[in-house]
């Protein structure tokens, strides 16, 4: 969950979904590639909220042109989530 998903998620949905469309423009592929990310979690409560997330990560893609970027932020994020579930159990 914290090196396994960030690298095979970011390279699917950063990599070829928002780098397939990203010719449209930023937004809408933004979106998109986030929204299904955010569909895969399969937690509705927290739908809107992932799906911004993955926006963010494609700006990183985006900005600097490099899917590592995003990659190791999403690891990053996992890492934290998983470190602030363990403490507070």
């Amino acid at each position: 969950a914290i090196i396994g998903a960030p690298v095979s998620e970011e390279f699917l949905f950063r990599g070829l979904i928002f780098g397939g469309f990203a010719r449209f423009g930023f937004l809408l592929p933004a979106a998109a590639s986030g929204a299904f990310w955010a569909l895969v979690h399969f937690d509705p409560g927290v739908f809107i909220p992932i799906t911004f997330i993955g926006m963010g990560f494609a700006w990183l893609f985006w900005r600097s042109g490099n899917l590592w970027d995003s990659v190791v932020s999403h690891l990053l994020f996992n890492a934290t989530s998983f470190v602030l579930l363990v403490v507070q159990r």
